[in-house]
């Protein structure tokens, strides 16, 4: 089990990476890479779109472009994450588990999560919840990391969060239900190509 995959430990690790979370995400998530979530959920005007695992809001920024943010509902499992997020957007934003969203079923017309299934005890939970609280016909998506490429940061990332493979989310994707699974491997830097995967499916 890596470090970061227990809620507790999460929770309390992003209380206070939330002050420089801003300035270190960029090196990892680049504005390519959310359009190419974004585009891959298929997000049309007027949708009621879901983010789980949303931060201090740069996906949301991205969604918000698309549809108005009284339509966009944010979880997260950090009330400092939120609070900064608030800052950003009047978007609803909800103190909660991905794997255990307080929504009906059929509710959102897709279902984003980017950067946060790498901290979910069960990734398969997750994922089935998203695809719950998701109408029939719309996407869901998932960012995933890769594993680093340099040994060392390997070693080190692999001690505090989990790096499923391409092949185990489309599992999980296919396990949940999901049609029409899609996905790219990209990174925001040329000599850092392969630093996610984005996966998406439709709901039956």
């Amino acid at each position: 089990m890596a470090l970061l995959d227990h809620k507790h430990r999460a929770r309390v690790f992003y209380k206070y990476f939330s002050k420089i979370y801003d300035y270190i995400n960029p090196i990892f998530y680049s504005d390519l890479m959310r359009e190419k979530v974004l585009e891959m959920a298929g997000i049309e005007d007027g949708d009621l779109v879901l983010e789980v695992g949303s931060g201090t809001g740069f996906t949301t920024l991205g969604i918000a472009k698309r549809v108005p943010q009284g339509r966009i509902f944010c979880v997260d499992l950090t009330l400092e994450q939120i609070e900064k997020a608030k800052k950003k957007l009047s978007a609803n934003f909800i103190i909660g588990d991905a794997e255990n969203l307080p929504f009906k079923d059929r509710t959102f017309d897709s279902a984003i999560s980017a950067g946060s299934i790498e901290y979910w005890p069960d990734p398969m939970r997750g994922i089935s919840e998203m695809v719950r609280v998701t109408k029939s016909g719309g996407k869901v998506v998932i960012l995933a990391p890769r594993k680093p490429d340099n040994i060392l940061v390997r070693k080190f990332a692999e001690s505090i969060m989990l790096f499923p493979s391409t092949e185990e989310c489309i599992d999980w994707f296919k396990k949940a239900g999901l049609k029409n699974i899609d996905f790219v491997e990209m990174g925001p830097y040329r000599f850092w190509s392969k630093l996610v995967v984005i996966i998406s499916g439709e709901v039956p």
